[in-house]
């Protein structure tokens, strides 16, 4: 099992134990929608970005493509007044109620531009962040990682003492942008505080594992389980440490404890194979 097969299991059990961050956000109801959200030429996409940038969802023709397709006059016509009046949350209802969330991402943040405070930012933060598991294509997915990375920089502007907020912003740096870095530097800064915050170290543990330096993971790792024995992402991660340092030892005494703590059938069954793959490398 590779790291990247580790981390993708660990962010799994960390959802299912309601730990990892955007877990915790509330799904809207369009949210599944995203994966068959159809896009076609001429549509608002960016299909000329220069080589080596990232392309670019033009969301406002996206969106004047969309209102052109509405069959119903009286919803087209609806969705001018709201658009004429700025009125975003009427916007956001028309939009769930016609499942596209593409746009409903664009106008939670507008809405937040309109009435700046946490609460907005970090809605249309997550709403974003939601919906990125789910994006049609690398345009959507570009779009709402921006999106996201947008609302969580005003909202920490906002409130920069706020470590829910922090936490979501280190997050999107480390896992959706090209500075990882900055998120680091934020989590330190969270721990360098609090060495007791268990979210933060968990990331910088995670971030540990990603990038090869698993001694600074293990460090970061056992805090958490001092503070949590039985957290069942830091149990799993640190195991991936531990192996890639050689202690097959112990990495296995890990995931045992770990298989015991997930309640997930599928989940443990991944794990099981790990341990199966460990015991194979020990004896070959």
């Amino acid at each position: 099992m590779n790291r990247n097969q580790i981390i993708v299991i660990a962010a799994c059990v960390a959802a299912c134990i309601g730990i990892f961050l955007f877990a915790n956000t509330t799904k809207p109801a369009a949210e599944t929608a995203a994966a068959t959200e159809q896009h076609s030429e001429g549509d608002g996409h960016n299909h000329s970005a220069e080589q080596g940038e990232p392309l670019a969802l033009n969301i406002q023709g996206y969106i004047s493509d969309l209102n052109s397709r509405i069959e119903d006059k009286a919803t087209r016509e609806k969705i001018e007044e709201l658009e004429k009046n700025s009125d975003y949350n009427g916007l956001i209802d028309e939009y769930r109620k016609l499942v596209k969330p593409l746009a409903i991402s664009h106008y939670a943040m507008k809405l937040a531009d309109k009435e700046p405070n946490v609460k907005n930012y970090l809605q249309a933060g997550d709403y974003s962040a939601t919906l990125l598991q789910t994006a049609p294509d690398e345009l959507a997915a570009n779009y709402l990682k921006n999106n996201l990375l947008e609302a969580y920089k005003k909202a920490a502007e906002i409130e920069p003492n706020n470590n829910e907020v922090k936490l979501r912003l280190a997050t999107a740096y480390i896992e959706m942008s090209p500075q990882p870095m900055e998120g680091v530097a934020i989590l330190r800064e969270i721990v360098a505080k609090d060495s007791t915050n268990i979210d933060a170290q968990l990331l910088l543990g995670r971030f540990g594992i990603v990038s090869g330096q698993f001694d600074k993971a293990i460090v970061r790792l056992e805090k958490v389980l001092y503070l949590q024995p039985q957290n069942s992402e830091a149990l799993l991660l640190l195991a991936e440490a531990y192996n890639n340092q050689g202690d097959s030892k112990k990495a296995l005494e890990l995931l045992e404890r770990c298989k015991k703590t997930v309640k997930s059938p599928e989940l443990r069954k991944e794990i099981e194979g790990y341990i199966e793959q460990i015991k194979k490398q020990v004896h070959s």
